[in-house]
């Protein structure tokens, strides 16, 4: 079990999605798995506000993968040491945490 259980909860749910056809990524199965529990529109947290929406209190997030952390740059300005082949393959993807719009609520402006 890893530090963040949310990660080992999208990890098991990966583990039962179809095989991809070919060009398909997981996260477009999650959207598809997600699209049959009737949650098909998927935004964060942040764009739901910006659209002037809250998500309602106690609702759970659902998953997706998000885009793969970049290497950054030292603090001291030099230029950071170019990954190694085998480390090129094992990048780390976050989670993105996403709610439906079933989840939300127009916000009040009072």
């Amino acid at each position: 079990m890893s530090i963040n259980p949310r990660r080992d909860e999208l990890k098991a749910i990966c583990a039962t999605l179809p095989q991809q056809e070919e060009g398909q990524t997981v996260n477009e199965l999650l959207v598809l798995m997600y699209a049959e529990k009737g949650y098909t529109d998927l935004k964060s947290l942040r764009t739901w506000n910006s659209e002037g929406r809250v998500v309602k209190k106690g609702e759970k997030a659902l998953l997706l993968w998000g885009r793969p952390n970049q290497q950054r740059q030292p603090a001291d300005g030099s230029a950071a040491a170019a990954p190694a082949p085998e480390d090129d393959e094992m990048k780390f993807f976050p989670l993105a945490y996403v709610f439906d719009i079933t989840q939300t609520n127009p916000k009040n402006d009072n």
